[in-house]
Parts: structure tokens; sequence; C-alpha cells
């Protein structure tokens, strides 16, 4: 059985590393023969850093679905058009919008400062030149100020031919992605049989992939499914890791 996991407000919390605990959850749950998966927003740089060695080897969805990962080499990618996205950077320049994009190893940020791009570079990696990434394919595009997302969305709806838009709960960002990236396409494209799959998640960019999977989980009460599905906290995620162990060693036996 395949179990996929997003990470940050699921597995991990404040953008700290996995703990010990969550690990070794998960890796009981692989012992039962469960192939486990991860899928987040985050691209695999910024992926390995919060992930024990032992998980960097897996199936790895990330940029929302835009780019997939195996043994920590990038294989699939979604792109924007080139043209249309380095216009979307330049208006954002102009109107002095803070953001990060993503290309499919290197990041690059805006001249108008923002806090997160710290966080980022305490992941390990500094910023790459703004001009000479965008010559290369742009997986994502991270817009750092909520207030503005209007203005933002309308100018995007005249400037890029497709794209979807995810916005991060309780925090003032959203992602802007090409046309199709979402956790659950990618997963697909994987070659992930959905029927014989279970998914856990927390936000919006996971919903699709969770009402697909023959089982979903859902830590916290930001979303809600059509669906039957088992709620999760924070507080009893291990016990429910393990729980997950069981329902996987039953079907196996």
């Amino acid at each position: 059985m395949n179990v996929v996991f997003d990470l940050d407000g699921t597995l991990i919390f404040k953008g700290q590393p996995m703990q010990d605990a969550v690990a070794e959850a998960l890796q009981a749950i692989e012992r039962q023969g469960a192939t486990i998966h991860f899928a987040t927003a985050r691209p695999l740089r910024d992926t390995l850093p919060v992930l024990p060695k032992h998980f960097w080897h897996h199936h790895i969805i990330g940029c929302n679905g835009a780019m997939i990962s195996k043994n920590k080499v990038v294989y699939d990618t979604l792109n924007f058009n080139k043209r249309e996205v380095i216009e979307v950077l330049n208006w954002l320049d102009q109107n002095e919008i803070p953001y990060l994009y993503d290309g499919i190893e290197e990041y690059a940020i805006s001249d108008t400062p923002h806090r997160f791009h710290q966080e980022v570079k305490k992941l390990g990696r500094n910023p790459y030149c703004n001009q000479s990434l965008r010559l290369e394919p742009i997986v994502k595009l991270l817009v750092l100020e909520e207030n503005r997302h209007l203005e933002v969305k309308a100018y995007l709806n005249t400037t890029l031919s497709d794209y979807d838009f995810y916005h991060h709960n309780g925090c003032n960002s959203f992602d802007v992605v090409p046309k199709y990236s979402n956790k659950l396409n990618a997963l697909l494209r994987a070659g992930l049989d959905m029927k014989n799959t279970l998914c856990m998640g927390n936000d919006q960019n996971d919903i699709a992939m969770l009402e697909a999977a023959k089982l979903a989980y859902v830590v916290g009460d930001l979303i809600y499914l059509e669906r039957e599905y088992t709620k999760v906290t924070q507080e009893n995620l291990i016990k429910e890791l393990y729980e997950i162990s069981k329902i996987i060693q039953l079907k196996n036996t």
C-alpha cells in the first residue's frame, strides 16, 4: 500500500525538522510493507533539510505537484511559460511586492525584502542571481504579500495563460504554480494507484489527493472533506501513525 504524507502542519510544525518520534512511527509503517511518499509545497531543496536522511531517497512531490523527485534527483517538472513569468516578475518588482521563486534546483528572491527570505536562507543555501535564474525553467512563484492578493491575481489573469493558486492557511503568502500542478496529479504522474493509497494532509493544497485516496487523514481543522476521513491532532499524531501501521499489517495478513 502507498502512504502519502504532507509535511508542514502534518508531520512537521513551525518549520522545524521532523521529530525522531515521528520518523520512528513512519519506519514502523514501512516495516509493515507500505511505501511512503511525501507531498509538500516545498521544493526538494527545502525538503531534504527537514527530513531524516533515511527518507531522502523516497519519492518526494514538491512545489505542490510541479516537481517530482526520487533518490534526491528531480525527474519531472511542470514549468511556467518563460516569457509570461518574466513579465510577472518584472511587474512584482515594479510594484515592490516581495516574492521568492523556484527553479529546478536553485531559488531567487525579490529585491524587496521579506522576513521569509531569511527563513529560507537558514536551510543552508543562499539565493541565486535573480536575473540569471529567470533564464531557466521556473516551477513555482511564492508571493509574500497576502494583502494584495486580489491585485496580484487580477494581473496574473491578464498575463499567465494557465496557472493555479494556493493560499497558505495562517500565512500572509500564496503560491502560484503552472496549471495542473497539484499533489494528486503528481502522484498519478508518479504511477500511484489512489485506490491503494492512504493520504494524510492538513491544508487546501492537500484536498484533491485526500478526496481521491482510499483512506484519508486530516491533521487539524483548517480543511473539511466531502467524504469519510479520520481527524488527527498534533497531540495524537504519533498514536495515529502507529494505528496506520496496524491497519496496513491487517491488510497484508
